[in-house]
């Protein structure tokens, strides 16, 4: 069945990027557009303000001898600065190549030499290794700073104040691009290996921000927090586009710190929150952690208003019971504004919206793709299913690839946001079609009677036991995740005659442990035993052959993505190879 979202309303057209910001810019002129924490205070920009900075700052490129499909590369955290340095690149006809900055420079190289970089915009603190790249290469015809620092640079070193100045005194016609003109280039993190460039079109990236916008429930009244990176496909189309387009007010949080989210959430009394799954996490931690801080009358009644709502889901009522009973609660934790979270990136366990709707806040899941610019499905607000991703967005479509007994095969998707292919890569894009010009995932699911889509997991990560039995490795994992005593997870087949053993890797969280078994001396193999009862307890729901049959310890976090994806083909394969020279 395909079933797709219906749509709240319509959308506000499809245009380049620079024509629908600009529509925005006249519709909500005086509204305010950004807001960042400086100095002790939020500063703030109206959408008239940022869109006379970005005609300006287009200005001042194209006098710097920037011309239509030139490469700019965004370096930097999240800032007004990020948020002009991309539409501005865009109004000047260009192409952004926005870069994670958790990269190592060897990993910069590569991106600016295949891209072909010749732009770029740069916060201070990575100025050194940019330099130390162009001296090597040469690669940049211009480098601009966030802002204004100073001390002596190279001549092609220059800043944004600058160049608004310029901008502003040398005005130039802005250059609107085509829907089908590329817009961005943007390397892909990968778990699974070196990372490729994917072209996306205006088209494709504001396809997808119309299709958000007619299916979830916000508008210009709306704001929103940004917290996850805006070099990620997910932040920028969803956390910093789709409010622009839709007039609301962005603000950007100061720090990923559970502390500072809570502050900015509440200052900025933020409606809307896009993050990753551990990110949900730790707020949850957060709170029941100041819970457990309370004075003993105070905890006794949140207990007991618990029960009351977990009576209530007996009768599906359970979040109005906590919107009423646990009202109190959000105003104290800045969250009495919030209509609802939304969580991407990565797979999210569905213990944790069941624990947040008790609380009488909204948690709903999406699922998508930096190739489909990226947002394909989402889980509509009023009927979301925890262990669902959700529904396609209009326009979308969904067909499962090769499905087993059970309906489970390949998820692929066709739709007006899928990229235009990998950036030459011939060979690589073919193999991402099929012949039906769907796009494959690689990431194995099925479709209810519904039409609500279900992710298994990564078919590459795919265990297949000596029985023949398929085991995904995220469903274990977030069943072992659940542990207070477990920091993270992860699962892989270890080989075995004739198939593969479930077998795992766990960080134990040592600060809980240390924080329940306070004044105890406890050894490294006393943690061991209280992990192994942690495994046990988790594992006895799942079927046998699911079971963890054996786990490793280790005490450093895993090697991730930016996005928090365990980066899987770094660790499982050097395992595995030390594993079987101990004779494991």
């Amino acid at each position: 069945m395909n079933r797709t979202l219906e749509p709240f309303r319509e959308d506000r057209g499809l245009a380049s990027i620079p024509e629908v910001f600009f529509r925005s810019v006249r519709d909500f002129g005086p509204r305010p557009a950004l807001s960042v924490f400086r100095e002790g205070a939020y500063r703030h920009l109206t959408y008239e303000e940022l869109g006379e900075r970005v005609r300006w700052l287009a200005s001042g490129l194209r006098t710097l001898g920037f011309s239509r499909g030139d490469r700019c590369a965004i370096l930097g955290p999240n800032s007004p600065e990020w948020a002009l340095s991309y539409l501005s690149v865009l109004l000047a006809g260009g192409v952004c190549v926005p870069v994670d900055s958790l990269l190592k420079p060897y990993e910069f190289r590569h991106i600016f030499e295949e891209a072909r970089v010749r732009f770029i915009f740069v916060a201070p603190k990575f100025l050194e290794t940019v330099l130390e790249l162009d001296e090597e290469l040469g690669l940049f015809k211009r480098i601009i700073l966030f802002e204004r620092i100073s001390g002596e640079h190279p001549r092609k070193v220059t800043d944004i104040p600058a160049l608004l100045e310029k901008g502003q005194k040398k005005a130039k016609p802005p250059v609107f691009p085509d829907l089908d003109d590329l817009a961005v280039l943007i390397y892909t993190s990968g778990t699974t290996g070196k990372a490729k460039g994917v072209m996306l079109t205006h088209r494709n990236i504001v396809s997808d921000v119309a299709a958000c916008y007619r299916s979830l429930p916000f508008d210009h009244r709306d704001r929103f927090l940004s917290v996850l990176p805006m070099h990620h496909t997910f932040e920028c189309t969803a956390g910093f586009l789709l409010p622009l387009y839709a007039g609301a007010h962005i603000t950007f949080a100061r720090s990923l710190k559970s502390r500072d989210i809570l502050a900015d959430l509440k200052a900025s009394r933020t409606t809307v929150m896009l993050g990753v799954p551990l990110l949900f996490q730790k707020l949850y931690e957060g709170l029941m952690r100041a819970v457990k801080k309370a004075p003993l009358p105070k905890r006794a009644l949140f207990h007991t208003l618990m029960r009351l709502v977990r009576t209530s889901e007996r009768f599906g009522r359970s979040e109005e019971a906590g919107r009423l009973l646990f009202r109190g609660l959000r105003e104290r934790a800045g969250l009495s504004h919030l209509r609802f979270f939304v969580s991407g990136g990565a797979p999210l366990p569905p213990h944790l919206p069941k624990a947040f709707r008790r609380l009488g806040l909204k948690l709903i899941q999406g699922y998508g793709l930096t190739e489909a610019s990226p947002v394909l499905t989402v889980n509509p607000p009023q009927a979301p299913r925890d262990e669902s991703v959700g529904l396609p967005l209009p326009g979308v479509e969904v067909k499962v690839r090769e499905p087993d007994a059970q309906g489970v095969g390949e998820l692929c998707f066709r739709g007006p946001m899928v990229m235009k292919g990998y950036y030459e890569n011939p060979e690589a894009t073919r193999a991402t079609f099929d012949e039906e010009g769907f796009l494959r995932t690689g990431d194995l699911g099925f479709v209810d009677a519904e039409g609500y889509v279900h992710i298994c997991g990564r078919a590459k990560n795919l265990i297949v036991t000596p029985a023949g039995k398929n085991v995904y490795p995220e469903e274990i994992e977030a069943e072992l995740d659940k542990s207070p005593y477990i920091l993270e997870s992860m699962v892989f087949g270890f080989p075995r005659r004739g198939g593969e053993e479930v077998w795992a890797v766990i960080v134990p969280d040592y600060e809980a442990i240390e924080r329940d078994f306070h004044g105890k001396h406890l050894r490294e193999a006393d943690v061991e035993k209280l992990i192994a009862g942690e495994v046990r307890k988790r594992m006895a729901p799942l079927a046998d052959y699911k079971r963890v049959k054996r786990f490793l310890i280790r005490d450093e976090e895993l090697p991730k993505t930016s996005t928090r994806k365990i980066k899987r083909h770094l660790v499982i394969p050097k395992l595995i190879a030390d594993l079987e020279k101990r004779g494991k």
